[in-house]
């Protein structure tokens, strides 16, 4: 796979190989400069008919939350699974405090829960709890991975689980890997914890297809050294002091890197990231990490950030939140966070996500599980005002001959809205004596020629002249011009 993950050898004069990936305008990572633009957040649209998934079943105790959505092909159908909490169980009521239900759904946005009998919960001989953990003390998950060549048919389906083993005379918490055949009965294979301690947030798991290893999130060990007597077990007059991103890696889901932290809170930051939800996109990882406002006031925004390699990361810079909570006294007024990544349906990504009205130390209220839509790469914008605006990307080798567009169209009346773009080369050293050398414009591909784009498009092919092949210039390092005026950019990519 092809992925110039670090600019060294750009920078000693090797033009980058980006292939045929989508290239999100999030970053500066592929642009050489630009003039007049500034990017700006693209926040999803909240479905008016929130939440869409409730608290309704007598065996889901007091709250659901962290939905887990995706589409199953073998299935046909949108599948969730969400985390149920008990107050009662929680305080030894009998039940396990936290769990998993499962629903189904044809658009993803009506669920169904079917009635199974899959997982024995008491009091119930049918539910759709499907985990309760396998020595009944609290099962706290949030990611079901696919798997597209198992090496079991048990295996079909994975998630990362905070599951509790027994350890000597106690129940230690810790972190696991648990397989399903089928996406419903769940087992927890023998061994030890890949983390053997409580590793609060949403832990969860992406792979790398670069490095061909597994990042595993979760929370770091120590946040510093434990000496004095107060900041024992990481906590301080009980204030929770890990609330950060580690990672770890393996090659083979068994052998696993010591966790070290990723992101931290700086000086822009709320105390607080509780947990994050980290996912591929295109050539880079994008992570919805939440921001907490500490424990007084415990309220939750989902924020973005981008990675090339998902270990090194650049929050937006605004810091401004991606999915903010609601107002005062709607459902979700004291979290919203976003706990999977997107799933497409068309052109529209579908964001499923946690909301609660509750903050700090109050108690939980049933809260819900929400959904906002966006569009495909539309999650930040490359934007252009009334006088014309550049974009320069730097030197790749093109691998395609086409080139695709997400664009944006402001709806100014009486304004000229348009983007055009142009192919260049740069001229040897010592050939940049006058205007016209410097230009160095392709023949056939230059501003004038390219018919003006005017639209509000996830994809639409620039043509220059009518003609679109690119084919002539296939294996040749290139540069992109982008001229904007009055619309937005959002990415572009290479066809093969």
């Amino acid at each position: 796979m092809i992925d110039d993950r670090n600019l060294d050898a750009y920078f000693t004069g090797q033009p980058l190989r980006i292939g045929n990936e989508t290239q999100l305008l999030i970053d500066d990572y592929i642009v050489e400069d630009r003039w007049r633009l500034t990017r700006v957040l693209q926040q999803p649209h909240k479905f008016p008919r929130n939440p869409i998934l409730t608290l309704d079943r007598s065996w889901e105790g007091d709250m659901v939350y962290f939905p887990y959505v995706l589409w199953d092909e073998d299935f046909g159908r949108y599948r969730m699974w969400y985390r149920c909490y008990s107050t009662s169980n929680y305080f030894g009521a009998g039940g396990p405090p936290y769990y998993f239900c499962y629903a189904e759904s044809d658009d993803g946005i009506h669920w169904e829960k079917p009635l199974l009998k899959v997982c024995d919960f008491p009091g119930f001989t049918e539910t759709n709890v499907v985990y309760c953990g396998t020595h009944f003390k609290r099962a706290q998950g949030i990611q079901v991975i696919k798997v597209p060549n198992p090496e079991s048919p048990d295996k079909r389906y994975m998630m990362v689980c905070l599951e509790c083993r027994p350890h000597g005379d106690y129940m230690q918490s810790g972190v696991n890997i648990i397989y399903s055949p089928d996406g419903l009965t769940w087992s927890l294979p023998d061994g030890p914890h890949i983390l053997d301690y409580h590793s609060d947030c949403s832990n969860h798991m992406v792979f790398d297809p670069v490095e061909e290893q597994w990042i595993l999130y979760c929370r770091p060990i120590y946040m510093f050294g434990s000496g004095r007597k107060e900041l024992r077990g990481n906590q301080e007059g009980g204030r929770h002091m890990r609330r950060r991103v580690a990672a770890m890696t393996s090659k083979d889901l068994v052998n696993w890197s010591y966790p070290r932290t990723i992101l931290y809170p700086d000086e822009r930051d709320a105390p607080d990231y509780d947990a994050c939800m980290v996912f591929r996109y295109g050539n880079q990882f994008l992570m919805f990490y939440k921001i907490m406002q500490g424990d007084t006031d415990g309220v939750m925004d989902t924020c973005l950030a981008s990675s090339r390699d998902g270990l090194h990361w650049e929050r937006f810079h605004t810091r401004k939140p991606y999915l903010p909570r609601g107002q005062k006294d709607q459902w979700d007024a004291g979290m919203c966070c976003i706990t999977c990544p997107p799933v497409q349906q068309g052109e529209k990504l579908f964001l499923y996500y946690t909301g609660t009205m509750h903050t700090g130390h109050e108690e939980p209220t049933a809260g819900g599980c929400g959904l906002a839509i966006t569009k495909v790469d539309r999650f930040v914008e490359q934007r252009a005002g009334n006088e014309p605006a550049y974009l320069l990307t730097r030197e790749f080798i093109l691998e395609g001959n086409r080139l695709h567009l997400n664009v944006g169209y402001s709806y100014i009346y009486y304004a000229t809205q348009q983007l055009k773009v142009e192919i260049a080369r740069h001229p040897p050293l010592g050939g940049h004596g006058g205007r016209d050398k410097a230009n160095q414009v392709v023949e056939g591909f230059s501003l004038d020629d390219c018919d003006p784009i005017k639209a509000d498009r996830t994809d639409v092919v620039v043509t220059w002249k009518g003609n679109s092949d690119l084919s002539s210039l296939i294996g040749k390092p290139i540069y992109l011009r982008f001229e904007i005026q009055n619309m937005g950019l959002y990415s572009f990519r290479i066809e093969k």
